[in-house]
Parts: structure tokens; sequence; C-alpha cells
């Protein structure tokens, strides 16, 4: 049969959108190109822009009913993550990355990388006021390195400072695998990877001049979250429970004594947490550690908690998925499918809950958060 014009036009009108989006399918679940790193430690190197990372996450944004901002490709699993406290930038790295990644997120992909000489991106934080991204470094311990830490001023893109670890050259235990800034932008909380007994784990430094303020001796079993409370004074982090510690003076003021997966409310007030081996979550009034409230749900583990800034929303990340909690209303009112891989180690907030993003291992997925409770679908 002889195809007229008017037939192949149409034919041509379908086809190319769909082979077009094909090859797009295959592009953005191929692997990624292996770069050469940059080759000194200090190193900013800009990347410049790919119409292919704006096609991927259109794309993605195309399959999904969900507000999705940006969906940003990463060079490889990214694990670890920070966003900007004025939603600009997000900061990923991982165990197997060596050089911090910075995204724009109005850019929708990778704009410049910070180079080390060796390791890994072990942890990341933006101080509060913007203006610095601190990074911890992971070693080998063939590597004979001890600055664990890494301060990058954010305007200039220079390396501001290093802060050395507990330990000598050649070890493993110098590992900064936490970080958290003062609300003043004025130290540095660092915990550092397993200490021997009685050794200093955490540690405060003075960001301006780099020198040691305190260091506190918490058991070998800290990991997980870590933050400044109460307006700087005090110091608080998981540890065969939750822990706070006087920042002045560094005793500890209080523990909460079942171990899980904890995170503090913004204001302080309460604490959400996931008991160990179980399958639901608690909060609890922080200063008295009795329990104020229960959220039954699910049939999976709790990996991951972050509270919205406002403190009204939780976001979960557990076995059931991706879920956003009502605390008021008591019930989840979105469970989030748009993200093309799991959820690695990382979501988070921008200080004023305009965005809520991930880190996916291959990709950092950002939602509008504003929209995504006011057109709320309860799963």
């Amino acid at each position: 049969m002889k195809l007229t014009g008017r037939t192949k036009w149409a034919i041509a009108t379908v086809a190319i959108p769909v082979l077009a989006f094909a090859l797009l399918y295959v592009y953005a679940s191929a692997p990624e190109e292996k770069e050469i790193p940059p080759p000194e430690t200090g190193e900013v190197r800009d990347v410049p822009p790919s119409w292919l990372d704006k096609a991927r996450s259109a794309y993605y944004e195309w399959k999904t009913d969900e507000p999705i901002v940006a969906i940003i490709p990463q060079d490889k699993f990214a694990q670890v993550g920070a966003i900007s406290p004025e939603g600009q930038y997000i900061a990923t790295g991982g165990i197997n990355i060596r050089d911090v990644a910075i995204s724009s997120i109005s850019e929708k992909r990778i704009i410049r990388k910070l180079a080390s000489d060796a390791g890994c991106v072990k942890a990341v934080a933006f101080s509060p006021d913007g203006r610095r991204l601190a990074v911890g470094r992971g070693f080998l311990p063939k590597e004979k390195l001890k600055e664990s830490v890494h301060i990058w001023d954010m305007e200039s893109g220079k390396l501001f400072r290093k802060l050395p670890g507990p330990m000598g050259s050649e070890m493993i235990t110098n590992d900064a695998d936490a970080l958290s800034f003062s609300p003043d932008n004025r130290m540095l909380a660092v915990r550092f990877n397993q200490q021997p007994i009685g050794k200093d784990r955490v540690q405060l430094f003075d960001i301006d001049t780099g020198k040691k303020i305190r260091a506190m001796h918490p058991s070998t079993s800290a990991n997980g979250y870590f933050t400044f409370l109460d307006g700087g004074r005090h110091l608080g982090y998981e540890d065969e429970g939750f822990v706070i510690h006087d920042v002045r003076t560094g005793k500890r003021l209080q523990q909460f004594g079942e171990i899980g997966v904890y995170v503090l409310s913004p204001d302080g007030r309460h604490l959400a947490m996931r008991p160990d081996y179980e399958q639901r979550l608690k909060i609890l009034d922080r200063h008295t550690g009795q329990e104020v409230k229960a959220l039954e749900t699910g049939k999976g583990y709790y990996r991951l908690l972050s509270y919205s800034p406002d403190g009204r929303y939780l976001a979960v990340h557990s076995d059931d998925g991706l879920l956003l909690w009502d605390l008021s209303a008591g019930r989840i009112v979105r469970k989030l499918k748009g993200h093309p891989l799991p959820v690695g180690n990382w979501m988070g907030f921008d200080a004023g809950g305009k965005y809520f993003a991930a880190a996916c291992y291959r990709y950092v997925v950002v939602w509008d958060f504003k929209k995504l409770i006011s057109t709320e679908k309860t799963p």
C-alpha cells in the first residue's frame, strides 16, 4: 500500500517523540562516564552545562505527577548531602567519591567540583549563613593524611581552612563522619571515626582560627544524627540512645537510653525517634523523655528522619518508601514515588522550607515542598 504524504507526516509526528523519549530513557539508565579527577586539593573546577542533563531531568519530571523541581544526575553514587540554607545549592559526596559536587537547583545540574588529593567525602554541612561548606574526609589506612575536614568559602570558591583529625597520619581513625555548625557560624563540631576507648571522638573547633576549643569522650558506638541545639549551648548526637552535652564544659547533661534513629524538632522541644528493631515512630518530650505521640504505621524499618523547618511535618525513609507525615493530624499525607532510584543516606529541607531533597544514588531529587503539602495525596 502506498502511503500518502499526510500519512507519512502523521507517522513521523508520532514516531519522532516516541524515539526521542526511548533514547532519553536509555541514556538516563546508562552508567556515567568515568572522568579524570582534578589533581590538587583546593582546586575548583567548573562543570559546563549539558542539554542532556536538562533533558534527562525533564523526562523524569514528566513521568510523575509530583511537584518535582529537578532531578540532578550525579557522577557516582551520592550517599551524603546538604542543602544550602537559602535553597540555592546542594553539596553531595559518598564513600566512593573523592571530590565534593556542588549542584545548582535552578540549573538542575552539577555546576562545580571542589577537589581533594585523596580519600572520600563522608559528611558535608553548610553554615547557617550559607557562607561556608564543611567537608568531612575519609581515608584508607595507606594514605598518610590527617587533615580530616576541609572548609570552603562558598562566595570565593576557595579552600578556606583544613582541620586535623585526633590521631597521627596513616590512621583511619581520622575519618570525619559527622559535622555541625553552631548557630552563630563561629564553631564547627566534628565527630570522628571510632576511637580507642577514652580517646576524643567529638571535637569543637573555632572556624576563624582553626584551633580546637574542646574535646568530648563519647562511647565508641556514636553515629547518626549530630547537631547543635538551644542556641548553640548544647550538642546532641546518637550514642547508645541520644545524648546531650554542654558545649562550654563538655559535660553530659541528658541521655535517652533507647537505641534507634533520632531527629530533633526545630524548636528543640521534641525528639522523633524509631526504636531499634521496631516498626513504629515515637515523639518524645526532649526535656522529660516522656512519649507524647506514637505514629503507628508500615511494614518496614525506618532509616532516615527529617523535620520540616516549621516542625509540622516529618519526612521518613523506611522500607515502605519515602513518606511525609503530618504530625498534628498523625497521618501520612504523601508517599513519594518520583525518584528514579532508591533513597540513599541523606534527605533534608532548606531553611525556609521551600524545597525537600533526597540523595538517590546516581541522582539528587528536589521537590517543591509547599506544593507537596498543598496537593497532598494520602496513600
